[in-house]
């Protein structure tokens, strides 16, 4: 019995659904109406560059300070003392000053580590702010086909009142 009411009702299934459908299409012309912008809220990173001056030192060309020549040709006489020995200690004495004064110059030269000035630089960063923006995505246009049919549709562009627009029409009669 299961098997008689399923072949039946296979049976009404394919009469029932062997239906043709015709489509046709038109073209006509209609006014538009309104045509909207449809806005939707955004948010971008947009970068923007701040700029402050510091100060920068301006650090020696190494020049000696007077302390540090004394200080050269003191420890430089010590020790050209203690390598003289008779006649020759004077000697020795004023050589090891003359050398421990130019050590001090030569080492203020290479480390050039006083500070002489400062000059204002102009110094950059980039930061990226959050900004709010409403852009147009579309828009909702109004369109009279005939005197008592309105359509609405959404566009890719904005179209101006009264400006005679083709729509295309597809029917179908099943």
């Amino acid at each position: 019995m299961k098997y008689i009411v399923t072949i039946i009702a296979l049976t009404m299934s394919i009469f029932t659904t062997n239906v043709m459908a015709s489509n046709a299409t038109a073209t006509i012309n209609g006014t538009v109406l309104s045509s909207t912008a449809i806005m939707q809220d955004q948010v971008k990173n947009v970068p923007q560059e701040s700029c402050t001056i510091v100060d920068v030192p301006i650090y020696g060309g190494g020049q000696a300070t007077a302390g540090d020549a004394i200080a050269g040709a003191i420890i430089g006489g010590v020790i050209g003392n203690q390598i003289g020995k008779g006649k020759g200690n004077d000697a020795a004495t004023i050589f090891g000053a003359i050398i421990g004064a130019k050590a001090a110059e030569e080492n203020a030269k290479k480390n050039g580590t006083n500070i002489i000035g400062y000059k204002q630089v102009q110094q950059c960063s980039v930061t990226y702010v959050r900004v709010h923006q409403s852009v147009v995505v579309g828009y909702e246009t109004t369109v009279e086909l005939y005197e008592d049919m309105i359509h609405t549709f959404v566009t890719h562009r904005a179209f101006q009142v009264g400006q005679i627009v083709p729509v295309t029409m597809t029917l179908t009669l099943n």
